[in-house]
């Protein structure tokens, strides 16, 4: 994908999802089942036979990328589980016909799917995809987003919003350009666009979650994330609540190929 110079080249991103198959684990506890849980880290060389294996277009940013890992995320349920993040995680970038996806999957019970795409109006959130799996039930939400510009095609500051809706729910928010700033990638400083997004979320799952992205000026390459987000959901057992927080710093700008 061409990207835009300066603040309008920027990949923005937003969001990311509810939580556990509320209804699944529900029925388990009705009829009897304690289920146990697990969190297993994805190795990188998985990740990037899956990358040779898959289509993928050739673009400059296509490749697996390693990024420094701080974090985990929480669910309450069933006396309550914690799946702390390795280390080191990976995000592959592949380009699509509309722009570029991205793909994190720091566990095999954790991963996250957006599609961004370059549009009249700047680059947009056209879609995203998450997966969550607490006590081996296994829950998938796509959503798909309409007038959702993260970064306007002509420069501006304050705010754009967010509008994306799934089978269960929504997500709405705002993005607001926050500056340029340096972030340093091996040892050195690179000059990247500052994105917030806070998006709310409403239906099935109530909360906030919360992105900040440190996007390379030239590139849009994410040089930096934080995570945070706090959601609810109601089950037969009573209000479930679901936590992450992360922090991945990009290691590298070469990417594995």
């Amino acid at each position: 994908m061409k990207l835009p110079r300066r603040r309008q080249l920027v990949i923005g991103l937003v969001i990311l999802v509810p939580l556990i198959a509320a209804g699944a684990i529900a029925a388990a506890i009705a009829g009897g089942l304690f289920l146990n849980d697990k969190a297993t880290p994805v190795s990188i060389q998985e990740v990037l036979e899956r990358f040779h294996a898959g289509e993928r277009g050739t673009g400059e940013l296509d490749g697996v990328y390693l990024y420094a890992t701080r974090g985990e995320e929480s669910v309450d349920a069933l006396g309550g589980a914690t799946h702390r993040y390795p280390k080191t995680t990976s995000i592959t970038v592949v380009t699509v016909p509309c722009g570029v996806k991205l793909l994190w999957e720091p566990l095999e019970e954790r991963s996250a799917t957006w599609t961004l795409c370059a549009t009249r109006s700047g680059i947009e959130l056209s879609g995203w995809e998450v997966v969550h799996e607490f006590f081996g039930q296994s829950d998938r939400t796509s959503y798909a987003c309409t007038e959702s510009v993260l970064v306007p095609a002509q420069e501006a500051s304050g705010t754009s919003a967010l509008r994306c809706s799934s089978d269960t729910g929504r997500q709405q928010g705002q993005t607001r350009l926050v500056g340029v700033e340096e972030v340093a990638v091996a040892g050195s400083p690179l000059r990247a666009v500052h994105v917030l997004t806070v998006g709310h979320v409403t239906g099935g799952d109530s909360g906030t979650e919360t992105t900040d992205w440190w996007l390379d000026e030239r590139s849009g390459l994410p040089l930096r994330i934080g995570l945070s987000s706090r959601t609810s959901r109601s089950i037969l057992i009573g209000e479930v609540h679901y936590r992450e927080d992360a922090d991945l710093r990009l290691r590298s700008t070469s990417p594995l190929r």
